[in-house]
């Protein structure tokens, strides 16, 4: 899929980019880049595994467990990896919980989306004669 350069960078940087990436989630901090980093590098591993399954290669990396010689891409390495795509997906789309050091750390107001009018708002349409 790569040159052959670039598998060479590829297998030097990624896993300390995924253990990054991890670290930053268990630690809850940034959820929402995490989350995006989560999908975006699942997304492009599912790629990658259905095209060697299209291919029909047999990989032999020990990815898969077995320890053996590859017996290629199956449809339940391919359906194990969606819902890291999904976990990913959702933590960017709601990257706030209580555990996230991000609320500790950051000066940031939590926003769920579904909350009601705040008490400023409240205060001004009262102030301003509506109610």
């Amino acid at each position: 899929m790569l040159p052959d350069q670039a598998v060479e960078v590829v297998a030097a940087v990624l896993p300390w980019l995924e253990i990054a990436v991890a670290g930053l989630l268990i630690l809850g901090l940034f959820v929402r880049f995490a989350g995006v980093a989560t999908a975006l590098l699942g997304a492009v591993f599912l790629a990658a595994l259905a095209q060697a399954k299209a291919r029909g290669l047999q990989i032999d990396c020990g990815c898969f467990g077995g320890g053996g010689p590859g017996e290629g891409v199956s449809w339940w390495d391919m359906a194990r990896d969606v819902p890291v795509v999904l976990a990913g997906a959702y933590l960017a789309a709601r990257p706030r919980g209580p555990f996230q050091l991000d609320n500790r750390f950051l000066d940031v107001e939590v926003d769920d989306g579904d909350a009601g009018p705040t008490a400023e708002g409240d205060q001004a349409r009262t102030t301003a004669g509506v109610s």
